[in-house]
């Protein structure tokens, strides 16, 4: 039987949200903990006590949303339907009820910009977006065995560069249809696989 989630448990994941909500609305440099501290409501020398100086508040950051993007990936794939499952991805990425935050894409932003300077950060990230970019491919071949791998990764890549658009302008109000239209264009990608089944 799992036990109740600690305090510290929900706190850590209170300052994380705190952290990646302010990261996405005034980036890495800009978040700073008194910031940080307001969209939690917690004190200052909470956030301190769990982020602790600026280096490793960028840890805790990468750990965090490279975690929960991994997790989320998986968790997604492990629920497309056996039969349909291409389209029940497309759908879902693309639909308002997509449980993909603009605030973890932009953190995720974030971190890739400073990647440019970190090695190990860069490493990180490119596994991750490289993971979930292989996850999304592999659901597209469970769904269009006889199309040919390039043709596949091809449609991967693009239905993966669409969402990751999509998801990282949405704080900007974009005009009606911006969403179906990515959604249009990721479908499209599949009628492409089709033609090769």
């Amino acid at each position: 039987m799992a036990g109740r989630p600690s305090n510290r448990d929900e706190r850590y994941s209170q300052v994380m949200q705190a952290l990646v909500r302010c990261v996405a609305r005034f980036g890495l440099e800009g978040a700073s903990l008194t910031q940080i501290a307001a969209e939690a409501g917690l004190s200052r020398p909470l956030i301190r006590h769990h982020l602790g100086n600026r280096e490793d508040m960028i840890a805790a950051l990468q750990d965090f949303v490279l975690d929960k993007f991994d997790k989320d990936t998986e968790l997604l794939i492990a629920a497309l339907p056996e039969t349909g499952a291409a389209t029940a991805l497309v759908d879902y990425l693309f639909s308002d009820t997509a449980e993909s935050s603009p605030d973890m894409v932009l953190a995720f932003a974030a971190l890739t910009a400073r990647a440019a300077e970190d090695a190990d950060l860069r490493a990180a990230c490119r596994k991750s977006a490289l993971n979930f970019e292989a996850e999304i491919a592999k659901a597209l071949r469970k769904s269009f065995p006889k199309a040919e791998p390039h043709a596949v990764d091809t449609a991967a890549h693009g239905i993966v560069a669409l969402y990751m658009n999509t998801a990282s302008l949405a704080p900007l109000d974009m005009p009606q249809g911006w969403a179906h239209t990515g959604h249009a264009i990721a479908q499209s990608l599949l009628e492409r696989l089709e033609d090769h089944e």
